[in-house]
């Protein structure tokens, strides 16, 4: 829930409270804003959508979280694979800041429009590094040499998170097949000295930030899988032409889902089509939105603020 984020943070209670006292004075300030960040799976696999999301991107996912706060900060990155075979193709990468966090979407929505799509080699990829370098911004040296300028390096480069405001995540990939998931010692390449990410540590960079994690995909939910007890047609991965059998996908995904879970987020299905993204985002705003016990949000004319419930 949000709501264990907003209870952590107690900077925010002390915004709240004197955005109330202003309201009272007749003195307008601005409301703690939110910090968002979509990243795209941009492989074979979701590629094909870009378009849509390009087209939906601001009326269907942005426009509505900045109805619930005017000063939210949205930030884009997107991911591929490391550029070494099979995991992905020269020219490629395992993380890429397309925007950092800005209530201003001049830069937003530029890269957004020159942002094109890869291949991505095999069916998993990057999601739990991608997941890691949003959060931390720590940057990747596989061989360890000291730099971030070898094949495959991620550089260093925060998202500039603020301390004492709320964050969320809203990740598209498909399928929820992540690397190093079990761990791979050996990915990208024999030898690694730095390994990407795993659960682990994907999980603890988002908690170092209380970001909850929601995955947007076009697959159906792991939940779904289960009750279908691997029944189903199996899952054609458009990225390599191969099937990935329904029971093979439920038990990666349900990592993809624990991960989500534990940060109080959730997997939601979008559609083939994307056309479940306005609905997926509502419902993302409905877990985001509350206020702590006792506190009932209103929008006034500066933002959304938690006042005492009556």
């Amino acid at each position: 829930m949000f709501l264990k984020k907003m209870l952590k943070k107690s900077a925010v209670s002390a915004s709240v409270a004197g955005a109330v006292l202003a309201t009272a004075m007749g003195v307008s300030m601005p409301a703690s804003a939110l910090d968002v960040v979509i990243i795209l799976d941009v492989t074979g696999s979701t590629g094909a959508l870009l378009p849509n999301w390009k087209s939906r991107m601001e009326a269907e996912v942005i426009d509505p979280i900045k109805l619930v706060d005017p000063n939210a900060r949205f930030a884009l990155v997107s991911h591929l694979d490391f550029p070494y075979s099979p995991y992905g193709g020269a020219g490629e990468y395992a993380y890429r800041v397309e925007a950092t966090l800005n209530q201003d979407l001049t830069l937003f929505r530029a890269a957004l429009k020159n942002l094109t799509n890869g291949v991505g080699g095999d069916t998993p990829e990057s999601q739990y590094e991608a997941i890691r370098q949003a959060n931390t911004g720590v940057g990747l040296d596989l061989n360890g040499d000291g730099d971030y300028v070898d094949l495959g390096d991620i550089p260093p480069q925060s998202l500039g998170f603020n301390p004492i405001t709320n964050s969320f995540t809203m990740h598209f990939t498909s399928p929820l097949v992540y690397h190093n998931d079990p761990f791979e010692p050996d990915y990208p390449y024999a030898g690694v000295v730095n390994n990407p990410a795993d659960y682990n540590d994907a999980l603890n960079a988002m908690t170092s930030q209380n970001n909850t994690y929601f995955i947007l995909t076009p697959d159906p939910l792991p939940t779904a899988l289960a009750a279908m007890g691997g029944k189903m047609m199996p899952l054609v991965d458009k990225q390599t032409g191969k099937a990935v059998s329904s029971a093979a996908l439920f038990r990666a995904s349900s990592s993809a889902e624990s991960l989500a879970k534990a940060t109080g987020g959730s997997v939601l299905s979008v559609g083939s089509d994307l056309r479940g993204v306005k609905e997926a985002v509502e419902e993302i705003i409905e877990v985001v939105r509350p206020c702590p016990k006792g506190q009932v949000p209103v929008e006034l004319p500066f933002g959304v603020v938690c006042v005492p419930q009556t």
